[in-house]
């Protein structure tokens, strides 16, 4: 009789998986290189399928429009706008892995400059809802990798934008700066929904944003994980005071 072989085994050396020792499996590790390459293949055989159901509900809508009605032209338009959504949050997270991953780049860098190159990218949505964000002239030059930087920043700045009630040239965003000892402590101040203290904390959790408010269906809910994560690897630490209502106050402290 022929004998059948464990997956991945060799003839002379068949051995139940059970009586394997145990070393030959604990001590193999994931690196972190490997875990960047596997969710970058990942990513792009999950795109495939995405771009196909974006392009052929795309053609529905464009060819097929005479043949369904109102409500149907609006499901096409459902299933569109969900796969642009999943290809958005796919090039998020692979950005997010890489970055993450990435040692750190310190290097003197302006404050403002770092600030500046957020209000520009999130310049749509701030000059679409009507938002005036306070940025004083005097901000110092901090010792820190610019782009994680401006990614932890740009995570705040993002949620204060989308977590709003206030109407149209009510809203307001405040990014200030000051030095305490060795320290320097920077803030941005937002009069947007607040938040209940007792759930603050969760905020800085993977998901933690999204499950605070799901009503509104779409916040991120890594960007604040994000910024802690970096802000973290920075020696630092990222606090947020608030109250329903009163809008947020997210602290950032850094070693100078």
């Amino acid at each position: 009789m022929a004998r059948v072989l464990q997956p991945g085994s060799e003839p002379g050396r068949h051995k139940d998986i059970d009586t394997l020792p145990e070393t030959a499996t604990a001590d193999k590790t994931v690196t972190i290189d490997e875990m960047v390459r596997f969710f970058s293949v990942l990513s792009h055989d999950l795109k495939s399928p995405i771009f196909a159901v974006d392009g052929f509900s795309d053609l529905l809508i464009s060819d097929y429009t005479d043949k369904l009605d109102e409500e149907g032209q609006d499901f096409l338009r459902r299933i569109r706008s969900s796969a642009q959504q999943m290809k958005r949050v796919l090039d998020d997270m692979s950005h997010m892995v890489k970055l993450l991953a990435r040692p750190l780049a310190r290097k003197p860098t302006p404050l403002r400059e770092i600030v500046e190159e957020v209000i520009l990218k999130h310049n749509f949505a701030i000059e679409e809802g009507g938002v005036t964000v306070d940025v004083p002239s005097d901000l110092p030059v901090i010792n820190v990798d610019g782009e994680k930087m401006r990614e932890a920043i740009g995570s705040i700045l993002s949620n204060a934008l989308f977590f709003t009630d206030q109407p149209k040239g009510d809203r307001r965003i405040a990014i200030d700066a000051s030095s305490d000892g060795g320290r320097y402590r920077i803030s941005i101040k937002d009069n947007g929904t607040g938040i209940d203290p007792k759930y603050a904390p969760q905020v800085f959790e993977l998901g933690g944003v999204s499950k605070l408010d799901k009503a509104r269906g779409g916040g991120p809910g890594y960007g604040l994980f994000l910024t802690r994560r970096i802000v973290e690897s920075h020696g630092g630490d990222i606090s947020v005071e608030s109250n329903l209502g009163e809008g947020s106050t997210f602290t950032i402290t850094l070693p100078r």
